[in-house]
C-alpha cells in the first residue's frame, strides 16, 4: 500500500503554521482541586475566567471532575492524563465561545466538547484549535452555529463524531475512534487519515454533502461472530484509499456501490498489533479502547507497517500530553518516626 506521508506532513504543517500566536507576557496557572492541596485555582472555570490571552493552565489529576467550563479565551489547557490510573484529569462539557482562537486543549478526559446556543444568533468565528492526546466522548456536529477554520484534532481517543456545515480545513490525524460512525457535513477541506477505528459491530460512514470524502491510510477493526462492514451512508462520492478491514470472529468488508471507489486497500488482513486483549474493554469490542490492555502498535511483519498508522506521531495511550515531564511516586514509607527521613520512589519521564 501506498503512504500519504507528503500529503499529512503539509497538512500538519499549514495547521501548526496558523496554530498559537505566542504573546510576551504568559503567566501559567495551576488547578487543583484536591483537598489540602495549594494551587492557584481549585475550579477550572475560576482559572479560565482570571488568565489571560496566551497563559497556560495545568489541571492537575483528581478523582473528582473539575465540572463544565467555557473556553473565551486564548489559552493552552494541559491536563495530567485521561487514562493512566489516579493520574487522570477529568472534566464534562468543554463549551468553545467567542475568543477561544488560537487555543490548545491537551491530556483531558472530556465528555463533551459542545458550541453552546446564542439568543441572536450572533454567534461569530472561532479558528485555530488544537486537540491532542485527550479523551473525548462526544465530539456533536461542531460548526452548526459558529464557523470552525482550522482544527486540528491528533492523538485522541474519539467516541462519537460529527462535523457540521460551517467549518473548513479540519485535519483528524492519528486517533483512535470507538463510536459506531462518524458524520461529515463538509469534506473539501477535510482530511481524515491514520486513524484506528475499533468498533465491535462494524462502521458506518456520511457524507451529507456533494463533494468527495476521501477517507485514507486507516485501520477498520471488529470483533463479531457474524460478518460486518465498513457501510456508507450519503450523497456524494467516497473513496477509501491505504486501508484495511480486519474482525477478529468473521469477515470485514468494506461497502459497494456507484459512488464509492476501494483503491490500494486490503480487507480481513490481521494488522498484527502488539497485543490486543480480546475481551470487553479491548479495541474491536464494544466499541471500547483500554491503554492498560491494548498495545496497538505494530508488529514487525504487519501488512500496514510500511504505511504507518501513526506517522509523524508518537501516540500515547493514556493520555500523558506529549512533550511534557511527568512524575509518579511510586512508593513511599508510611511509617516514618517523627522527625526521621522519608524515602520516596519517583519515576520521571519525559513524553
Amino acid at each position: 500500500m501506498k503512504t500519504i506521508t507528503k500529503i499529512f506532513k503539509t497538512a500538519m504543517v499549514l495547521c501548526l503554521g496558523l496554530t498559537i500566536t505566542a504573546l510576551n507576557a504568559q503567566t501559567t496557572h495551576i488547578v487543583n482541586n484536591n483537598a489540602g492541596t495549594a494551587a492557584d485555582f481549585d475550579n477550572l472555570q475560576a482559572a479560565i475566567d482570571a488568565a489571560a490571552n496566551g497563559d497556560i493552565i495545568h489541571v492537575q489529576q483528581s478523582s473528582t471532575s473539575y465540572g463544565n467550563v467555557t473556553l473565551d479565551k486564548q489559552l493552552t489547557i494541559i491536563g495530567r492524563s485521561h487514562s493512566d490510573a489516579s493520574y487522570s484529569s477529568d472534566i464534562g462539557t468543554l463549551e468553545l465561545v467567542e475568543g477561544s482562537s488560537n487555543s490548545v486543549i491537551k491530556g483531558l478526559d472530556i465528555s463533551s466538547v459542545s458550541e453552546p446556543f446564542v439568543s441572536g444568533g450572533n454567534y461569530g468565528t472561532i479558528t485555530d484549535l488544537v486537540f491532542q492526546d485527550n479523551k473525548i466522548g462526544n465530539f456533536p456536529n461542531i460548526g452548526i452555529y459558529r464557523t470552525f477554520n482550522n482544527i486540528l484534532m491528533q492523538g485522541n481517543i474519539i467516541g462519537s463524531f460529527s462535523i457540521g456545515t460551517n467549518t473548513s480545513n479540519f485535519l483528524v490525524t492519528n486517533n483512535i475512534f470507538t463510536s459506531s460512525s462518524v458524520s461529515f457535513s463538509m469534506v473539501d477541506t477535510l482530511l481524515f487519515a491514520n486513524n484506528i477505528v475499533g468498533y465491535f459491530n462494524g462502521f458506518s460512514i456520511t457524507n451529507n454533502t456533494p463533494d468527495l470524502l476521501n477517507i485514507s491510510n486507516c485501520l477498520f477493526i471488529g470483533d463479531r461472530f457474524a460478518d460486518i462492514t465498513v457501510s456508507y451512508f450519503g450523497t456524494g462520492p467516497l473513496q477509501i484509499t491505504n486501508c484495511l478491514t480486519y474482525n477478529y470472529d468473521a469477515n470485514y468488508n468494506f461497502a459497494t456501490g456507484s459512488n464509492i471507489t476501494i483503491s490500494n486497500s486490503q480487507e480481513n488482513i490481521d494488522p498484527l498489533f502488539t497485543f490486543r486483549d480480546g475481551s470487553n474493554g479491548s479495541i474491536g469490542t464494544s466499541g471500547t479502547f483500554n491503554p492498560n490492555l491494548d498495545d496497538l502498535t505494530l508488529q514487525a511483519g504487519s501488512p500496514f507497517i510500511n504505511d504507518g498508522i501513526y506517522e509523524a506521531y508518537n501516540f500515547k495511550p493514556l493520555g500523558t500530553p506529549t512533550g511534557l515531564p511527568s512524575l509518579k511516586i511510586d512508593s513511599y514509607d508510611p511509617t516514618v518516626p517523627k522527625n526521621s527521613d522519608l524515602t520516596v520512589t519517583i519515576t520521571a519521564k519525559t513524553n
